[in-house]
């Protein structure tokens, strides 16, 4: 009776990681709708709460 080995696949789950990776890019970068895509709002966001932030730093005491 004969043993056959097979080699190992090696670098198939890299190439996935990139695809998935690229597919969601792809969706948070890219608008539905007319709307602002999903970056546009956080930075939105994140700009808002730093002016906030700022203005109530610089208040008297």
């Amino acid at each position: 009776m004969k043993t056959f080995r097979t080699r190992p696949l090696r670098g198939q789950a890299m190439t996935e990681y990139l695809v998935a990776l690229l597919v969601l890019m792809m969706l948070v970068g890219v608008s539905f709708a007319g709307e602002a895509p999903i970056v546009d709002t956080f930075l939105n966001a994140v700009r808002t709460a730093f002016n906030r932030h700022s203005a109530f730093m610089s208040l008297p005491l």
